[in-house]
Protein backbone atom coordinates (compact mmCIF):
# COMPACT_ATOMS: atom_id res chain seq x y z
CA UNK A 1 0.00 0.00 0.00
CA UNK A 2 1.33 3.63 -0.85
CA UNK A 3 2.78 5.36 2.02
CA UNK A 4 0.67 9.32 1.24
CA UNK A 5 2.67 10.76 3.42
CA UNK A 6 6.41 10.56 1.68
CA UNK A 7 4.78 9.89 -1.99
CA UNK A 8 6.26 12.24 -4.29
CA UNK A 9 3.36 14.70 -5.79
CA UNK A 10 2.82 14.12 -9.66
CA UNK A 11 4.01 16.95 -11.37
CA UNK A 12 1.98 18.78 -13.72
CA UNK A 13 3.01 19.32 -17.55
CA UNK A 14 4.06 22.84 -18.88
CA UNK A 15 4.62 23.28 -22.27
CA UNK A 16 8.57 23.93 -23.11
CA UNK A 17 10.01 27.10 -23.39
CA UNK A 18 11.60 26.33 -26.69
CA UNK A 19 8.21 26.08 -28.06
CA UNK A 20 6.81 29.06 -30.35
CA UNK A 21 3.50 30.85 -29.24
CA UNK A 22 2.32 29.80 -32.62
CA UNK A 23 3.00 25.87 -31.32
CA UNK A 24 2.13 25.99 -28.39
CA UNK A 25 -1.58 27.49 -30.03
CA UNK A 26 -1.67 25.06 -32.15
CA UNK A 27 -1.37 22.13 -29.92
CA UNK A 28 -3.71 24.20 -27.35
CA UNK A 29 -6.26 24.06 -30.27
CA UNK A 30 -5.95 20.21 -31.31
CA UNK A 31 -6.56 19.59 -27.71
CA UNK A 32 -9.66 21.38 -27.93
CA UNK A 33 -10.39 19.55 -31.17
CA UNK A 34 -10.43 16.05 -29.41
CA UNK A 35 -12.55 16.32 -26.94
CA UNK A 36 -10.69 14.48 -24.73
CA UNK A 37 -9.60 17.32 -22.16
CA UNK A 38 -11.38 19.16 -19.04
CA UNK A 39 -9.87 23.18 -17.40
CA UNK A 40 -10.25 24.57 -14.39
CA UNK A 41 -8.70 27.99 -12.83
CA UNK A 42 -5.38 27.80 -11.61
CA UNK A 43 -5.29 29.79 -8.48
CA UNK A 44 -1.84 32.15 -7.90
CA UNK A 45 -0.99 30.32 -5.12
CA UNK A 46 0.50 27.40 -2.51
CA UNK A 47 0.18 24.07 -3.88
CA UNK A 48 -0.97 21.57 -0.60
CA UNK A 49 -1.99 17.75 0.16
CA UNK A 50 -4.43 16.95 2.84
CA UNK A 51 -3.91 13.75 4.40
CA UNK A 52 -6.20 12.54 7.54
CA UNK A 53 -5.88 9.37 8.60
CA UNK A 54 -7.11 7.57 12.17
CA UNK A 55 -3.24 7.56 13.60
CA UNK A 56 -2.29 11.22 11.66
CA UNK A 57 -3.49 14.55 9.97
CA UNK A 58 -1.16 16.70 7.65
CA UNK A 59 -1.05 19.51 5.30
CA UNK A 60 1.93 19.32 3.41
CA UNK A 61 3.73 21.49 0.97
CA UNK A 62 5.44 20.32 -2.05
CA UNK A 63 8.79 21.52 -1.23
CA UNK A 64 11.12 19.48 1.23
CA UNK A 65 11.41 20.95 5.11
CA UNK A 66 15.24 22.06 5.45
CA UNK A 67 14.39 21.01 9.11
CA UNK A 68 12.81 17.26 8.90
CA UNK A 69 14.07 16.21 4.88
CA UNK A 70 10.74 15.30 4.83
CA UNK A 71 7.46 17.19 3.08
CA UNK A 72 6.73 20.55 5.08
CA UNK A 73 3.70 20.44 7.02
CA UNK A 74 1.59 23.70 7.39
CA UNK A 75 -1.50 22.39 8.83
CA UNK A 76 -1.25 24.72 12.28
CA UNK A 77 -0.61 27.76 10.02
CA UNK A 78 -4.39 27.56 8.27
CA UNK A 79 -7.86 28.24 10.07
CA UNK A 80 -9.46 25.69 8.22
CA UNK A 81 -7.59 22.39 9.27
CA UNK A 82 -10.09 21.69 11.73
CA UNK A 83 -12.68 21.30 9.95
CA UNK A 84 -10.85 19.68 7.41
CA UNK A 85 -9.74 17.03 10.20
CA UNK A 86 -13.50 15.98 11.60
CA UNK A 87 -14.72 15.92 8.26
CA UNK A 88 -12.97 12.31 7.40
CA UNK A 89 -13.33 10.11 10.30
CA UNK A 90 -14.21 6.73 8.19
CA UNK A 91 -10.92 6.10 6.95
CA UNK A 92 -8.15 7.72 4.79
CA UNK A 93 -8.50 10.84 3.25
CA UNK A 94 -5.90 12.65 0.30
CA UNK A 95 -6.87 15.71 -1.36
CA UNK A 96 -5.24 18.27 -3.08
CA UNK A 97 -5.29 22.05 -3.03
CA UNK A 98 -4.34 25.39 -3.85
CA UNK A 99 -4.08 27.55 -0.74
CA UNK A 100 -4.53 31.19 -2.07
CA UNK A 101 -5.61 34.89 -0.82
CA UNK A 102 -7.31 37.11 -2.94
CA UNK A 103 -5.08 39.96 -3.91
CA UNK A 104 -2.05 37.78 -3.22
CA UNK A 105 0.30 36.10 -5.37
CA UNK A 106 2.16 32.81 -4.48
CA UNK A 107 5.21 34.21 -3.04
CA UNK A 108 2.96 36.44 -0.43
CA UNK A 109 0.99 32.82 0.55
CA UNK A 110 5.17 31.94 0.86
CA UNK A 111 6.11 34.17 3.38
CA UNK A 112 2.62 33.60 5.20
CA UNK A 113 3.45 29.85 5.60
CA UNK A 114 7.69 30.14 6.72
CA UNK A 115 6.19 31.84 9.68
CA UNK A 116 5.98 30.01 13.10
CA UNK A 117 2.50 28.89 13.66
CA UNK A 118 1.06 31.98 16.00
CA UNK A 119 2.53 34.63 13.56
CA UNK A 120 1.18 32.90 10.38
CA UNK A 121 -2.18 32.98 12.00
CA UNK A 122 -1.97 36.58 13.34
CA UNK A 123 -1.14 37.92 9.37
CA UNK A 124 -4.49 36.26 8.54
CA UNK A 125 -6.70 38.47 10.78
CA UNK A 126 -8.28 40.53 8.29
CA UNK A 127 -7.45 38.29 5.39
CA UNK A 128 -7.33 34.21 5.99
CA UNK A 129 -5.85 32.34 3.47
CA UNK A 130 -8.25 29.85 1.30
CA UNK A 131 -7.91 26.26 0.06
CA UNK A 132 -9.34 25.56 -2.87
CA UNK A 133 -9.77 22.09 -3.77
CA UNK A 134 -8.28 20.49 -7.42
CA UNK A 135 -8.43 16.83 -6.82
CA UNK A 136 -9.46 13.84 -4.46
CA UNK A 137 -6.98 10.78 -4.32
CA UNK A 138 -8.42 9.11 -1.90
CA UNK A 139 -11.95 8.82 0.24
CA UNK A 140 -12.65 7.01 3.45
CA UNK A 141 -10.13 4.48 2.94
CA UNK A 142 -10.88 4.39 -0.93
CA UNK A 143 -7.80 4.42 -3.52
CA UNK A 144 -9.14 6.86 -6.39
CA UNK A 145 -5.66 7.12 -8.36
CA UNK A 146 -6.08 4.61 -10.56
CA UNK A 147 -9.51 5.65 -11.92
CA UNK A 148 -9.90 8.85 -14.63
CA UNK A 149 -9.57 12.31 -13.93
CA UNK A 150 -13.09 13.12 -14.92
CA UNK A 151 -14.25 10.61 -12.44
CA UNK A 152 -11.71 11.57 -8.76
CA UNK A 153 -13.05 15.03 -9.78
CA UNK A 154 -16.73 13.86 -8.89
CA UNK A 155 -16.13 13.49 -5.50
CA UNK A 156 -15.32 16.91 -5.11
CA UNK A 157 -18.57 18.51 -4.14
CA UNK A 158 -18.60 16.15 -1.73
CA UNK A 159 -15.54 16.62 0.02
CA UNK A 160 -16.39 20.52 -0.14
CA UNK A 161 -19.79 20.02 1.64
CA UNK A 162 -18.59 17.18 4.32
CA UNK A 163 -15.59 20.09 5.64
CA UNK A 164 -18.17 22.73 5.38
CA UNK A 165 -15.85 25.85 5.85
CA UNK A 166 -16.14 29.04 4.26
CA UNK A 167 -13.18 29.09 3.78
CA UNK A 168 -12.83 25.70 1.42
CA UNK A 169 -14.07 25.62 -1.83
CA UNK A 170 -13.62 23.85 -4.84
CA UNK A 171 -12.58 24.19 -8.95
CA UNK A 172 -15.04 23.93 -11.14
CA UNK A 173 -13.76 22.10 -14.40
CA UNK A 174 -15.67 22.98 -17.64
CA UNK A 175 -14.93 20.46 -21.36
CA UNK A 176 -12.19 22.35 -23.26
CA UNK A 177 -13.77 23.08 -26.80
CA UNK A 178 -14.40 25.88 -29.41
CA UNK A 179 -14.61 28.50 -26.70
CA UNK A 180 -11.41 27.62 -24.75
CA UNK A 181 -9.54 30.76 -26.19
CA UNK A 182 -12.69 32.56 -25.73
CA UNK A 183 -12.92 31.79 -21.93
CA UNK A 184 -8.88 31.84 -21.41
CA UNK A 185 -9.18 35.90 -22.50
CA UNK A 186 -12.08 36.39 -19.92
CA UNK A 187 -10.02 34.57 -17.02
CA UNK A 188 -7.02 36.83 -17.90
CA UNK A 189 -9.07 40.15 -17.97
CA UNK A 190 -10.43 39.55 -14.74
CA UNK A 191 -7.15 39.11 -13.36
CA UNK A 192 -6.33 35.39 -12.96
CA UNK A 193 -3.59 33.76 -13.50
CA UNK A 194 -4.31 30.63 -16.20
CA UNK A 195 -5.99 27.23 -16.12
CA UNK A 196 -4.99 23.93 -16.21
CA UNK A 197 -5.98 21.24 -18.94
CA UNK A 198 -6.17 17.53 -17.71
CA UNK A 199 -6.68 14.29 -20.43
CA UNK A 200 -10.39 13.46 -18.71
CA UNK A 201 -8.92 9.66 -19.04
CA UNK A 202 -5.64 10.36 -16.77
CA UNK A 203 -4.56 8.98 -14.05
CA UNK A 204 -2.49 9.77 -11.09
CA UNK A 205 0.84 8.45 -10.43
CA UNK A 206 3.02 9.93 -8.23
CA UNK A 207 6.37 11.18 -9.38
CA UNK A 208 5.52 11.62 -13.06
CA UNK A 209 4.37 14.15 -15.62
CA UNK A 210 0.99 13.17 -16.16
CA UNK A 211 1.75 10.20 -15.78
CA UNK A 212 1.95 10.75 -19.68
CA UNK A 213 3.01 14.25 -21.66
CA UNK A 214 0.01 16.26 -21.87
CA UNK A 215 -2.11 14.30 -19.52
CA UNK A 216 -1.71 17.77 -17.72
CA UNK A 217 -1.14 21.10 -19.43
CA UNK A 218 -0.65 24.46 -17.43
CA UNK A 219 -1.85 27.19 -19.78
CA UNK A 220 -0.71 30.99 -18.57
CA UNK A 221 -0.74 34.33 -19.86
CA UNK A 222 2.37 34.91 -21.92
CA UNK A 223 4.03 38.29 -22.22
CA UNK A 224 3.95 39.16 -26.21
CA UNK A 225 7.37 40.18 -26.36
CA UNK A 226 10.93 39.61 -24.42
CA UNK A 227 11.94 42.13 -22.23
CA UNK A 228 15.83 43.80 -22.15
CA UNK A 229 16.70 44.14 -18.28
CA UNK A 230 20.52 43.87 -17.09
CA UNK A 231 22.68 41.81 -14.54
CA UNK A 232 22.50 43.49 -11.61
CA UNK A 233 24.33 40.60 -9.25
CA UNK A 234 24.15 36.61 -8.66
CA UNK A 235 22.10 34.75 -6.12
CA UNK A 236 23.51 32.72 -4.18
CA UNK A 237 22.73 28.76 -4.22
CA UNK A 238 21.24 26.68 -1.20
CA UNK A 239 24.41 24.76 0.79
CA UNK A 240 22.54 21.49 1.69
CA UNK A 241 20.69 19.32 -0.51
CA UNK A 242 17.19 18.33 0.58
CA UNK A 243 15.71 16.57 -2.29
CA UNK A 244 14.76 12.75 -2.16
CA UNK A 245 17.64 10.88 -4.11
CA UNK A 246 20.25 11.06 -0.97
CA UNK A 247 21.36 6.73 -1.12
CA UNK A 248 22.09 7.98 -4.88
CA UNK A 249 23.80 11.54 -4.52
CA UNK A 250 26.99 12.49 -5.86
CA UNK A 251 28.17 15.71 -4.01
CA UNK A 252 29.00 15.91 -0.64
CA UNK A 253 30.98 17.77 2.16
CA UNK A 254 32.95 17.10 5.00
CA UNK A 255 31.61 19.51 7.64
CA UNK A 256 34.03 18.86 10.11
CA UNK A 257 37.57 19.62 7.19
CA UNK A 258 34.84 21.63 4.35
CA UNK A 259 36.67 18.84 1.89
CA UNK A 260 33.92 18.44 -1.04
CA UNK A 261 33.65 15.22 -1.98
CA UNK A 262 32.07 13.61 -5.45
CA UNK A 263 30.71 10.12 -5.05
CA UNK A 264 28.11 7.61 -3.18
CA UNK A 265 29.02 8.48 0.68
CA UNK A 266 25.33 7.53 1.24
CA UNK A 267 26.81 5.14 3.55
CA UNK A 268 29.08 6.92 5.44
CA UNK A 269 26.64 9.31 5.79
CA UNK A 270 24.42 6.43 7.55
CA UNK A 271 26.88 5.45 9.81
CA UNK A 272 26.96 9.11 11.39
CA UNK A 273 30.26 10.45 9.93
CA UNK A 274 30.51 14.31 9.46
CA UNK A 275 29.33 14.05 5.94
CA UNK A 276 26.21 16.40 4.57
CA UNK A 277 24.97 15.98 1.01
CA UNK A 278 25.55 19.61 -0.81
CA UNK A 279 24.06 20.75 -4.13
CA UNK A 280 25.59 20.93 -6.81
CA UNK A 281 25.37 24.37 -7.20
CA UNK A 282 27.31 24.57 -3.80
CA UNK A 283 29.73 21.51 -4.83
CA UNK A 284 30.84 23.57 -8.03
CA UNK A 285 30.88 27.40 -6.37
CA UNK A 286 27.83 28.08 -9.05
CA UNK A 287 25.31 30.85 -8.47
CA UNK A 288 21.90 29.47 -8.23
CA UNK A 289 20.09 32.75 -10.78
CA UNK A 290 20.84 36.17 -11.49
CA UNK A 291 18.88 39.06 -10.19
CA UNK A 292 17.88 41.02 -13.32
CA UNK A 293 17.10 45.31 -13.07
CA UNK A 294 16.02 48.17 -15.40
CA UNK A 295 15.77 51.89 -15.05
CA UNK A 296 13.27 53.84 -14.05
CA UNK A 297 12.23 57.25 -15.14
CA UNK A 298 14.10 58.75 -12.38
CA UNK A 299 17.64 56.99 -13.67
CA UNK A 300 17.25 54.65 -10.55
CA UNK A 301 18.28 50.66 -11.18
CA UNK A 302 15.46 48.47 -9.82
CA UNK A 303 15.29 45.11 -9.80
CA UNK A 304 12.87 43.34 -12.01
CA UNK A 305 13.21 39.40 -10.83
CA UNK A 306 15.41 36.35 -9.89
CA UNK A 307 16.18 34.04 -13.28
CA UNK A 308 17.20 30.78 -12.96
CA UNK A 309 17.23 27.84 -14.75
CA UNK A 310 20.57 28.97 -16.33
CA UNK A 311 23.13 27.05 -18.24
CA UNK A 312 26.13 24.99 -16.34
CA UNK A 313 28.45 26.81 -18.68
CA UNK A 314 26.67 30.68 -17.86
CA UNK A 315 27.14 29.66 -14.28
CA UNK A 316 30.91 29.23 -14.39
CA UNK A 317 31.31 32.26 -16.32
CA UNK A 318 29.34 33.87 -13.74
CA UNK A 319 31.68 32.21 -11.27
CA UNK A 320 34.91 33.06 -13.01
CA UNK A 321 34.33 36.59 -14.52
CA UNK A 322 31.11 38.05 -13.05
CA UNK A 323 33.02 41.56 -13.60
CA UNK A 324 32.48 40.86 -16.96
CA UNK A 325 28.72 40.22 -16.96
CA UNK A 326 27.97 43.36 -14.79
CA UNK A 327 25.10 45.13 -16.07
CA UNK A 328 25.13 43.10 -19.28
CA UNK A 329 22.17 43.60 -21.24
CA UNK A 330 19.99 39.97 -21.38
CA UNK A 331 16.16 39.47 -22.92
CA UNK A 332 14.19 37.55 -20.88
CA UNK A 333 10.14 36.53 -20.96
CA UNK A 334 7.96 34.62 -18.58
CA UNK A 335 4.27 34.37 -17.92
CA UNK A 336 3.15 38.17 -16.59
CA UNK A 337 3.62 41.00 -15.49
CA UNK A 338 2.75 41.51 -11.79
CA UNK A 339 2.26 44.63 -10.00
CA UNK A 340 1.07 43.21 -7.03
CA UNK A 341 1.56 45.62 -3.68
CA UNK A 342 3.24 47.91 -5.78
CA UNK A 343 5.89 45.92 -6.56
CA UNK A 344 6.93 45.09 -10.34
CA UNK A 345 8.17 41.33 -11.06
CA UNK A 346 8.02 39.39 -14.11
CA UNK A 347 6.07 35.97 -13.36
CA UNK A 348 8.34 32.14 -14.17
CA UNK A 349 11.06 34.13 -15.92
CA UNK A 350 13.01 32.16 -18.28
CA UNK A 351 16.55 34.01 -19.99
CA UNK A 352 15.86 34.70 -23.72
CA UNK A 353 19.40 35.84 -25.38
CA UNK A 354 22.71 37.59 -23.84
CA UNK A 355 22.38 40.92 -25.28
CA UNK A 356 26.05 42.31 -24.58
CA UNK A 357 26.74 43.22 -27.90
CA UNK A 358 23.48 44.50 -29.67
CA UNK A 359 21.56 47.09 -27.22
CA UNK A 360 22.76 49.82 -24.71
CA UNK A 361 21.96 49.06 -20.83
CA UNK A 362 20.53 52.08 -20.76
CA UNK A 363 17.65 51.05 -23.70
CA UNK A 364 16.69 48.32 -20.67
CA UNK A 365 13.62 50.22 -18.94
CA UNK A 366 10.81 50.45 -16.68
CA UNK A 367 8.56 52.17 -18.95
CA UNK A 368 9.35 49.66 -22.18
CA UNK A 369 8.10 47.21 -19.88
CA UNK A 370 4.78 48.95 -18.58
CA UNK A 371 4.14 49.59 -22.13
CA UNK A 372 4.65 46.16 -23.56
Amino acid sequence: MIDYFTSEPMKYWSMPSTMSSSARRLKLEQMAESGEYLFGLKTDGNWSRAIITNERCALQTRGISKTTGTYGEIQEKVLFWNEVCKAFPYGTTVILGEIYREGDIDKDIGSVLRCLPPKALARQKDNPLRWRIFDVLCIDGKDLMNIPFEERIGYIPEVVSRIHSNLVEGVSYFPMDENFFENMGTIFANGGEGAVCYKRSALYEPGKRGPHSWDSVKVKQEISSDIDCFIISTVPCERNYYGMDVPHWQFWENVRTGEKLYGNYFGEYQQGKTLIPVTKNYYYNWPASIMVGVYNNEGEIVELCKVAGLTEDFKTELRDHFEEWYMCPVSINGMMVSTARENISIRHPVLKSIRKEDIDVHDCTLEKIMGA
